[in-house]
């Protein structure tokens, strides 16, 4: 066989006597005009929702401006950044305690601990909240139960209040720690036992070297899922609803069902965007340190810590938050739609009148769910494939476009979209595909991270030497590239899944007539107390979350924690 050109893309003569890096400098490795034009498509359709919010932000009369930041805007902004600092701090040290205990002690049930400790991802807060109305709410079940035995008056019985910061800072931290403890405990897993050995001999105590040397190493863990959970807590809409605790995206909400100029809520939102950017400008330099951490872990540790008598205490506090992120709101769900389906009363009579069954619920959100996901991932692959084997200025701004978008919260995504369509496309409006866009541009900067991650993590070698044999670019990626990316692109899928189903406001906004998500379903009957109608569909979200959470959780390299290394 003849091989004219035995690089993979023919090198200009202009070039031919520079390095690679000139080369590259020089644009030589920009990519093919057919894979650029496709990842900046996709790019500028990422940006769309984000762009027209700020087109009619900036149209909106100053007297809209004026009104907002001097009666509503302050107090938002006050309780919003103590959300997102309260639930950072609580669940980073949460992760931070649980990865430690679980990853450097002699705690019984470890490797089954490992698995458990990462399902809270698959209760939304927006159900752990309504579990926890019904449980310590006033004539909740504590309350209840605390009467009867206490022989109290009703309303006697002092109870902790849900409904200010500290019930939502809680609930919210329950629900995302693992954000925090998947990444940390991957990077204790990994680190160096020299280095904690050196300071043990050196006479620190285990609290010392922890503080000293363990905490540094995995503190790009810790402030990448401290992001994470501060993003999630910005964007948080049902929990905050429930509990009505006022913030961005409550107002927004507000602004834009109770009036018929949205431009206060497109103002509200421009204020929301403008508060994640300080948790964007970080992401280079925690890459960064990733790497570094990386470089310098050499073996896994081994001879976990003997706890001795704090041993049991240990695994008493493991199992306590096991219990209340997963175990009480499963139990309680449980308990709760059999109740409803076997004695159910007036209210649960009524609520079924002319709805459609849970299972058409189900059926509903598998459907947009797997759709949304599957084609989000297959539009990030043109950004990402373009970022990490034509590495340029040019591709890496399109994959920074692309991710920007991952600071807008779905009530943003999916108030751009209703504005849109309503204005420029009347026809898909309403509609099942006006659901499905939304959902797909709310997932496409979850598939962007995950999808680079899995690229990155093969070899432009193998492509190179498929091409050395006379395999075109396409047949390339297609035989060599993709199969062996297939577990991180199976990663990628799960997580945007996973996100999809549990999405809330974007369902909301957008959902046709007639077509509930179990998401929907839940805020529906939560919102009016019917509990007994909220826990069924709550519990099958729960139920087929877990699925693909466990496969995430399972795929080794290309797993849970790396993901989230990578948002």
């Amino acid at each position: 066989m003849h091989i004219d050109h035995p690089l993979p893309i023919a090198i200009p003569r202009r070039l031919a006597g520079l390095t690679i890096f000139q080369r590259r400098a020089a644009g030589a490795h920009r990519g093919p005009i057919a894979l650029i034009l496709a990842a900046v498509s996709v790019s500028l359709a990422a940006a769309v929702p984000l762009g027209y919010v700020l087109m009619r932000a900036t149209a909106a009369e100053p007297e809209v401006w004026a009104r907002l930041w001097t009666t509503q805007a302050p107090g938002l902004l006050a309780n919003t950044i103590a959300l997102v600092i309260a639930t950072a701090c609580c669940a980073s040290m949460l992760g931070v305690a649980l990865a430690w205990i679980v990853e450097r002690t002699d705690l019984p049930g470890r490797s089954v601990w490992r698995w458990v400790l990462s399902l809270p991802l698959a209760v939304p807060a927006y159900v752990a909240v309504t579990c926890a109305l019904l449980v310590l709410r006033r004539g909740g079940l504590v309350d209840q139960f605390l009467t009867s035995a206490l022989n109290a008056a009703p309303g006697q019985i002092p109870l902790p209040s849900l409904y200010n910061l500290g019930g939502a800072t809680v609930i919210i931290s329950l629900s995302v720690f693992p954000y925090v403890y998947l990444p940390v405990a991957a990077a204790i897993r990994s680190l160096n036992r020299s280095y904690e050995e050196a300071a043990r001999m050196s006479g620190l105590g285990a609290w010392g070297a922890f503080r000293a040397v363990t905490l540094p190493l995995i503190l790009p863990a810790v402030l990448g899922g401290a992001l994470l959970v501060s993003l999630y807590a910005l964007s948080d809409f049902g929990t905050v609803a429930l509990l009505r605790y006022p913030t961005f995206t409550t107002a927004i909400y507000n602004q834009f069902t109770g009036q018929i100029d949205r431009s206060g809520a497109a103002i509200l939102s421009m204020a929301l965007v403008a508060l994640t950017l300080p948790l964007l400008a970080g992401e280079s330099w925690l890459n960064a340190r990733r790497n570094r951490s990386a470089r310098a872990s050499a073996w896994k540790p081994h001879t976990p810590l003997k706890l001795g008598r704090w041993r049991w205490l240990a695994l008493g506090g493991v199992t306590t938050v096991a219990l209340l992120s997963v175990g009480l709101p499963v139990l309680i769900l449980a308990g709760l739609s059999a109740q409803g389906l076997l004695f159910p009363t007036d209210v649960d009579r009524i609520w079924r009148v002319g709805n459609d069954s849970v299972w058409q619920h189900s059926l509903n959100s598998l459907l947009v769910a797997g759709v949304a996901a599957t084609l989000a991932s297959v539009l990030a692959l043109a950004p990402t494939y373009l970022a990490t084997r034509f590495p340029h200025r040019l591709s890496g701004l399109l994959l920074h476009v692309c991710r920007v978008s991952y600071a807008l919260p779905g009530l943003i995504v999916g108030l751009g979209f209703v504005m849109m369509l309503s204005q420029w496309a009347p026809a898909i409006y309403g509609t099942v595909i006006a659901l499905t866009l939304g959902f797909i541009f709310r997932l496409l900067p979850y598939a962007v991270s995950a999808d680079h991650t899995a690229l990155s993590g093969v070899s432009p070698s193998l492509e190179q030497a498929a091409r050395v044999m006379g395999r075109r670019p396409l047949a390339a990626f297609w035989r060599v590239t993709l199969p062996a990316a297939a577990p991180g692109l199976i990663a990628c899928w799960a997580l945007a899944f996973i996100a999809a189903m549990k999405e809330l406001p974007t369902a909301i906004l957008l959902r046709p007539p007639g077509f509930d998500t179990l998401a929907v379903r839940i805020w529906a009957a939560s919102s009016e107390s019917v509990y007994t109608q909220a826990a069924p569909p709550a519990f099958l979200l729960v139920m087929l979350t877990m699925i693909p959470l466990a496969v995430l959780y399972s795929r080794g390299s290309f797993g849970l924690a790396r993901v989230l290394n990578k948002q």
